[in-house]
């Protein structure tokens, strides 16, 4: 579904591994753990760079995810810095 919307509705802005890395530096609530944790939770989308609906759809993830060590506020977090890049 993921597929048919990005190309058929033009999501087409993505970000790449070295830029979803950069980004997650900017947020100082983050601890080094806790990027490592991100960048793999993330890691299969990545190689083909994030579209705005992987984002949207990981993010919905990790807010229902009470097993990591991220709270609603650094996902809020997370959610903000990467949306901004669309």
């Amino acid at each position: 579904m993921t597929i048919f919307f990005d190309t058929f509705f033009g999501d087409v802005k993505k970000i790449r591994k070295k830029e979803f890395d950069e980004l997650l530096k900017q947020i100082p609530e983050l601890s080094k753990e806790e990027i490592n944790y991100l960048k793999e939770v993330f890691k299969g989308d990545l190689s083909d760079g994030l579209t705005l609906s992987e984002v949207k759809q990981k993010i919905e993830r990790l807010s229902h995810n009470y097993n990591d060590s991220l709270d609603s506020f650094e996902v809020k977090k997370v959610k903000e810095k990467l949306l901004e890049k669309f």
